[in-house]
């Protein structure tokens, strides 16, 4: 869940950034034609890249499924007429969240070398107890 969350975030600050459209325009029912286009870059970004149902962009959103539906659609209509506000802004966020990926792919890598190195120290520990146990054993045995 809180994966979704940055996820989620991220589009929202970076819609804000290159078109300086809140996460509050974006959600509410403004029907000027910069907030319009930013809320459609969201849903089509949550949509194809994500791959977020629609129910789920709309509750984000504060919108229902069939608005979201139909803001996909007229984005994917506008594709060829408005590159410049729909294919690039959408192809320049996949490119950065690809980037992001990237680094947490490899920062679980990292972890999981961790893990396999305290896996280790463990077994020696469990066994060095399991060999002083035995020992004991021995000796109270004698």
């Amino acid at each position: 869940m809180e994966r979704d969350r940055d996820k989620i975030q991220f589009v929202f600050d970076y819609i804000y950034k290159e078109m300086g459209i809140s996460e509050y325009e974006i959600k509410s029912k403004i029907r000027k034609r910069e907030v319009i286009d930013a809320r459609r870059l969201f849903f089509y970004i949550m949509r194809n890249y994500f791959q977020y149902g629609f129910e789920k962009i709309g509750k984000i959103t504060l919108n229902t499924h069939a608005t979201v539906l139909h803001s996909c659609k007229v984005f994917n209509n506008y594709i060829v007429a408005y590159p410049k506000l729909t294919i690039l802004p959408y192809k320049d966020v996949c490119f950065q969240l690809d980037l992001m990926k990237g680094s947490v792919e490899e920062q679980c890598q990292g972890m999981k070398e961790k893990i396999i190195l305290i896996n280790k120290q463990l077994d020696k520990i469990i066994t060095i107890k399991q060999l002083q146990n035995g020992r004991r054993k021995e000796l109270h045995s004698e």
